[in-house]
């Protein structure tokens, strides 16, 4: 019988998910024979002495991630503030806009001049 060396096993990512509506986050990878193997080993491994309300276990090789060289990170040049809760400074418009009853061309045109 040949013996089976660790390294010949695939490698797991194990993710938990520690209450009923959290994320679910990596918390490491272990090496098993299959994925009912590696859950137990994962339950073993990293929930002895911690609660999971969820645990998965994914199979290293199935992940795609992006390079990690510049080329393919996520860059972009483009001014993003109006995604955030403050946003641009637009109060000043919606008051002459209320005030005046002005149209949405009305208040473009506005703000253009």
């Amino acid at each position: 019988m040949q013996d089976m060396v660790g390294s010949e096993y695939p490698v797991f990512e194990v993710f938990v998910q520690k209450e009923p509506l959290g994320f679910h986050t990596n918390v490491g990878s272990l090496r098993a024979a299959n994925p009912e193997l590696a859950l137990q080993m994962a339950r073993e491994t990293f929930f002895r002495r911690e609660n999971a309300y969820d645990i998965w276990v994914v199979p290293q090789d199935c992940i795609f991630g992006t390079a990690h060289d510049e080329a393919h990170l996520p860059v972009s040049g483009f001014d993003k503030r109006y995604r955030l809760p403050g946003g641009y400074d637009n109060a000043s418009h919606w008051k002459k806009f209320r005030a005046k009853a002005m149209t949405i061309e009305e208040v473009a045109e506005d703000i253009r001049s």
